[in-house]
């Protein structure tokens, strides 16, 4: 399972928002919402690095172990923010293969290939990807996350970019993967219909 038992984040002394708590069991999602400015980014950021004046007070286990003050959940995770944050000097399907060093190379192409055609990029593999709408390049983000099957997907707004069609397809491709990995999710969204159906939902109170 994978816990937050009274988490907080504070910035520069103060905190955000009052402590939560949840659990999650393994394919389950939660969602965190919540007014704008109040940190939601913020602490999906502090679970993977340390940034200046940020600190996390709660705990958190993963599996029954805590978190590492020093790792985080960097090493179980991957993360999609609200900006696609691709490598302009690699190609599409290069900056997918990049996150899947763990892997076997024999099926990283395979695997690549797989999530272009389920996220309709078929065929892109070899483009530029800042030639690409932002809602493409979006979808090559969540491709990258997805990739190497994380124990842990963090989701910053990743649908906002899309269409109606296509955030319906980005949700079910990847609440399918959580699912059937066995994975934790967490989703930070503005739009209660984000939502997996049946998931939980936290909303961040100052």
């Amino acid at each position: 399972m994978l816990i937050f038992d009274e988490v907080a984040v504070e910035r520069s002394g103060q905190r955000l928002f009052q402590p939560v708590s949840f659990s999650l069991k393994p394919g389950q999602i939660m969602t965190l919402q919540g007014e704008s400015g109040l940190g939601k980014s913020t602490l999906l950021h502090a679970l993977i690095a340390e940034e200046p004046g940020v600190e996390i007070s709660g705990q958190i286990t993963l599996d029954g172990r805590p978190m590492d003050p020093v790792t985080r959940l960097s090493a179980e995770s991957q993360t999609v923010f609200q900006e696609p944050l691709l490598f302009p000097h690699l190609s599409v399907g290069a900056n997918i293969e990049l996150a899947m060093y763990r892997l076997p190379t024999e099926s990283h192409r395979a695997r690549m290939n797989s999530l272009l055609d389920d996220l309709g990029l078929g065929g892109m593999a070899t483009q530029d990807p800042f030639q690409l709408s932002r809602g493409q390049m979006m979808r090559v983000a969540v491709a990258r996350a997805l990739a190497p099957h994380p124990r842990i997907l963090l989701l910053d707004e990743p649908l906002s970019a899309l269409d109606s069609e296509t955030r319906e397809q980005m949700k079910h491709r990847i609440f399918e993967q959580v699912r059937e990995d066995g994975a934790y999710g967490i989703l930070v969204t503005h739009h209660p219909e984000d939502r997996p159906q049946g998931g939980g939902m936290v909303c961040l109170m100052r």
